[in-house]
């Protein structure tokens, strides 16, 4: 008996991130509203101002977010999270994003976008 509830706490963090609802079940830092797109040339897309509220999921209410070539872009579809381009991003459209390397802790916070999800109206 023991060993079955030690065995389902220790699937509990796997659960956790399952729920968590970026790609791969990563965390969510950011979810809100594209308030502006600004588009760029070269290897710095853009930047999006995301605002929204913070959550128990995520950790900042706004956010100046850069997308790179490297950042991974995608949209919501059927319950599913096919490839986007920048392009996609538009004013008005909910998003959810997740930051990679530093945060400038200005408000609001800016920084570089891993992956940016645009959600599915509801």
């Amino acid at each position: 008996m023991m060993r079955c509830v030690f065995s389902l706490l220790a699937l509990l963090p796997l659960a956790l991130a399952v729920r968590a609802g970026g790609p791969g079940g990563e965390k969510v830092d950011i979810r809100g509203q594209v308030t502006a797109v600004t588009p760029l040339k070269g290897k710095l897309l853009g930047s999006v101002r995301i605002e929204g509220v913070k959550e128990k999921d995520t950790g900042y209410d706004k956010a100046v977010v850069k997308v790179t070539a490297a950042t991974r872009v995608f949209k919501a579809a059927g319950g599913k999270r096919v490839p986007a381009k920048f392009e996609d991003v538009k004013v008005g459209a909910r998003v959810q994003a997740r930051f990679t390397g530093p945060v400038l802790e200005s408000y609001p916070v800016q920084t570089t976008a891993d992956w940016l999800v645009i959600l599915e109206a509801k």
